[in-house]
């Protein structure tokens, strides 16, 4: 297979997006590798998740038209892709486009799906997270995702085609924004960067919290299903999978705050913990706003 060429400010965006939230400007220690090629696969009947571009998109189909959470990385090339890959499944239009956090490989595409007709809903915290957005120094003329035309505080539902979705906000966890999407009738959820195969990325400067991480998982283990659909990762998340998942955020959190107990400096905060058994965090993730933030949710002063 031959693949298209990345856009350049995609390009730049991706060698930052999970090595820091998307809007800081950072230059990459290395050239990111391009993006893998998109794919569609099917999760339930009716429900369909997209790797490959940027984050995980998830398409659910209805007779009336389609719901889609998130639209990867910006770019017209990313936005006919997915589009292509979608067509595969359904000729239906995109009706809904539900954006589970601001950063750009789930919300890059947004002003495409808003020009196309499709309604764009989000959590109300992300308007001013996008607000916040500072082109990379290696590509400073990238702008800041659009906007949502409907934002939502707690809870917000969608009915199409007979179909019911349910949008909720337990609490700041990745970001202050987030938004787990809930399918009840096919008993699966889809939950942006909550849920990641790689490791999980604590974007403070956007609001990022484990203890709210921890209990916007616990609230969405109290729902019914079996297939959670991660923001990163090529295939769904069993309920033990998530289990686990939160269960690793726990001990971080537990260890980081006996280490400050401990009267452990800031500056040794991250030396001194076990991470080998949690996740493996990749070279220059630790950087002062990580360690400042899990200083600081940790007790320190």
């Amino acid at each position: 297979m031959r693949l298209r060429p990345v856009p350049a400010a995609a390009a730049a965006l991706l060698a930052l997006v999970l090595a820091a939230p998307a809007g800081q400007a950072q230059t990459p220690a290395a050239a990111a590798p391009p993006p893998a090629p998109q794919a569609i696969k099917a999760v339930k009947p009716g429900l369909f998740m997209v790797t490959g571009g940027g984050g995980n998109t998830t398409v659910r189909v209805t007779s009336a038209g389609l719901i889609v959470v998130d639209g990867k990385n910006p770019g017209q090339t990313f936005y006919d892709d997915l589009m292509a890959q979608i067509r595969t499944v359904s000729p239906q239009p995109v009706k809904y486009l539900v954006v589970t956090h601001h950063h750009a490989d789930h919300s890059g595409n947004t002003g495409r799906f808003l020009a196309a007709g499709a309604k764009v809903v989000a959590q109300r915290n992300l308007p001013a997270e996008l607000d916040k957005f500072t082109p990379p120094a290696n590509n400073p003329t990238l702008t800041a995702p659009a906007r949502p035309d409907v934002t939502y505080a707690q809870t917000y539902t969608i009915g199409l085609g007979g179909k019911t979705v349910r949008l909720m906000h337990f609490a700041a966890a990745h970001t202050d924004a987030d938004t787990i999407v809930y399918f009840p009738d096919l008993k699966a959820v889809s939950t942006g960067d909550e849920l990641n195969a790689a490791n999980p990325n604590f974007d403070y400067a956007g609001g990022a919290s484990i203890a709210g991480w921890i209990t916007s998982l616990d609230d969405t283990l109290k729902l019914d299903w079996d297939q959670a659909i991660p923001g990163h990762g090529a295939e769904p998340f069993t309920r033990a999978q998530v289990v686990a998942f939160r269960g690793k955020l726990a001990t971080l959190l537990d260890r980081a705050r006996a280490q400050v107990k401990a009267s452990t400096p800031k500056d040794k905060l991250v030396a001194s913990l076990k991470l080998d058994d949690l996740w493996p965090f990749p070279a220059g993730f630790w950087n002062a706003m990580r360690t400042d933030g899990l200083y600081a949710e940790a007790g320190g002063k």
